[in-house]
């Protein structure tokens, strides 16, 4: 017997679209992870879970400084003084996430998982709090909440990211992260998760979404040449430093008349950013269509994880 009946609701109701507002449901089981992974003490400001209970001091003392050092972060990022915390940190935290607005309750998820990352490699706090869930598996039962109210975001390299086809997300999103990460291009990196900040932020920070997709691609082709030691040109934009690592020979060479095909496919993102999103406005401010925005950061993502494996295959050819 399937206790909770997923499969049979999941059958009956399945997602046509990606919702990007944050349900009830979803934000009452984001607390029941924090119970597991960090634990909670004091009780959920709706009355509907009840985690009054006599445990250790120094436990207390322990969870209650997870939850205020939260909330110092989320106050200075929000420019707030500090949260009511006459029930504790965890119930003033609890209360502000249930009834914030949809870009604070992400900002919350993403410092929280942050901090039960931080929390489980202390080991006085592991030793006693001893936490039902681990890191990675909260991680895993956070990004399954968001599968199943179909809600757009995910929870990847510590960041909040929007996705908007889980197809295109897995192939570029994902991959790009991942390889970034893994092959030390700290720099792009971090720029393409601020694209994807940006783009989570909605249409008034376009403009900074698509600059940051351009400095991901820049900064992946700039790390790519420091990493072969070969010259950097002296103005580090797009057009040079392709030129470079074309003129090395990082692409294979079966790609013969392709390769003007592949510069225009990699300047999209450059063309797009440069038409879109770094001009003046002038008297009437340029929009950026949502559907262009998601698009850059999808291309972005492909041409990222291209690049790094031209520069594996490069690596193995010069052997």
């Amino acid at each position: 017997m399937d206790l909770f009946s997923k499969r049979k609701k999941a059958a009956e109701n399945p997602p046509a679209a990606y919702r990007y507002d944050l349900p009830e449901a979803f934000r009452n089981q984001v607390v029941h992870i924090w119970v597991n992974s960090i634990g909670f003490i004091g009780y959920d400001p709706r009355g509907s879970l009840s985690y009054n209970v006599s445990i250790d001091n120094l436990r207390v003392d322990k969870i209650f400084s997870v939850y205020t050092k939260m909330g110092r972060l989320l106050c200075e990022e929000h420019g707030l003084i500090g949260l009511e915390a006459q029930n504790g940190p965890c119930r003033a935290l609890g209360e502000w996430f249930l009834n914030a607005d949809t870009d604070t309750a992400l900002d919350i998820i993403e410092v929280s998982f942050q901090m039960i990352g931080i929390a489980q490699q202390d080991f006085e706090f592991m030793s006693w709090v001893h936490p039902d869930l681990k890191t990675p598996e909260a991680i895993a039962k956070l990004n399954q909440r968001f599968q199943e109210h179909a809600i757009g975001f995910r929870l990847e390299g510590w960041k909040i990211v929007r996705i908007d086809s889980e197809f295109l997300h897995t192939e570029t999103t994902e991959s790009a992260f991942r390889l970034l990460y893994s092959f030390g291009y700290e720099g792009a990196l971090e720029e393409f998760q601020m694209a994807h900040r940006y783009f989570r932020n909605g249409s008034a920070h376009f403009d900074d979404c698509l600059t940051n997709c351009l400095k991901a691609l820049e900064s992946t082709l700039q790390k790519i040449i420091e990493l072969r030691e070969w010259d950097m040109p002296g103005e580090a934009k797009f057009d040079n430093l392709f030129a470079e690592v074309k003129k090395k020979g990082l692409f294979p060479p079966f790609l013969g008349s392709h390769l003007g095909d592949l510069k225009k496919f990699l300047q999209t993102v450059a063309v797009i950013r440069n038409m879109e999103g770094a001009h003046g406005a002038g008297s009437v401010p340029n929009e950026v269509p949502e559907h262009l925005v998601a698009y850059q950061i999808h291309l972005t993502g492909s041409a990222i994880v291209f690049l790094i494996r031209c520069n594996e295959e490069f690596g193995k050819r010069k052997k």
